[in-house]
């Protein structure tokens, strides 16, 4: 049984290791650092005074899991990083569902009477998470997914200061910031070492119209949606294909039969095991 893991496909902890700690938290990034995972996806969102935040959603209640009505836009980067965001009903399950339940359970986990859990953490800045992955004693290599527009001018800044620029891969899956991502980068000029993605989940006449027209590194698509030929009909344009979770053994047994380059999970402990177990 071969002991360590060869780094293909190239195990994206999805949010970080969110069976460790919630969901874009710095716990959750440091302990797929730890375990040695070769990429972390991570969200981003703006403030109100136009700071980069590392979160899925433009609200506050998404992770206080209360019924904030405070919103992203509305607040400093000071008064949401002074949110507490609970670990309890964070966590994601130790093992992936099927695959016609993975996203019904959203991200909360099912938790019995007598749990007790009173850990909380906070929000990050962009700029925190740079100077964290400087940290990191390996090249971690990062999906930064935008979730709103606006924010490409304050991610330049934020790079120009960067010592892990060659590192981080810019997408999103809203097509509204992925034309503007496009046409900012293709009007300033990229710094040296960025990468983009585009996160457009099926191959269609729409999707193949931007992606030929695009600088891009690499392409996410969904789990069934796509076959070894389309892996290597993008190859042939030089892009790159990232599986977005799929997370079920007949889906890992596909991507790695068909080359992926990455594979987006929320399960990366649990796929190694499927891995090692496969190759013994």
């Amino acid at each position: 049984m071969k002991k360590e893991y060869p780094g293909f496909p190239m195990r994206f902890a999805h949010t970080g290791v969110t069976q460790f700690a919630p969901e874009n938290s710095p716990e959750a990034f440091q302990k797929a650092a730890e375990l040695g995972f070769e990429g972390i996806e991570l969200d981003i969102q703006r403030s109100g005074d136009g700071e980069i935040i590392v979160t899925h959603n433009g609200d506050m209640g998404y992770m206080t899991f209360e019924e904030h009505r405070d919103v992203l836009r509305d607040m400093t980067a000071e008064q949401i990083k002074a949110f507490d965001i609970p670990y309890r009903n964070a966590l994601k399950l130790k093992y992936p569902p099927y695959p016609w339940t993975e996203h019904a359970g959203g991200r909360r986990m099912i938790v019995p009477p007598d749990y007790h859990e009173d850990r909380v953490t906070h929000l990050i800045t962009m700029p925190e998470f740079d100077a964290w992955l400087a940290t990191v004693d390996y090249p971690l290599t990062v999906e930064v997914e935008f979730k709103c527009t606006g924010m490409c001018e304050r991610m330049d800044e934020i790079l120009a200061k960067s010592e892990n620029v060659s590192q981080y891969i810019l997408f999103s899956g809203n097509w509204e910031v992925l034309e503007e991502m496009q046409e900012h980068y293709r009007r300033k000029g990229k710094p040296e070492g960025l990468r983009l993605g585009a996160n457009i989940r099926f191959l269609n006449e729409r999707t193949m119209e931007f992606v030929r027209r695009s600088d891009l590194y690499e392409v996410g698509l969904n789990d069934g949606a796509f076959t070894k030929a389309d892996v290597d009909l993008l190859a042939e344009m030089g892009i790159k294909v990232f599986s977005n979770l799929g997370d079920y053994p007949e889906w890992w047994a596909q991507i790695c039969d068909m080359g992926v380059t990455g594979f987006k999970t929320n399960y990366p402990d649990a796929f190694t095991e499927w891995w090692m177990q496969r190759q013994a």
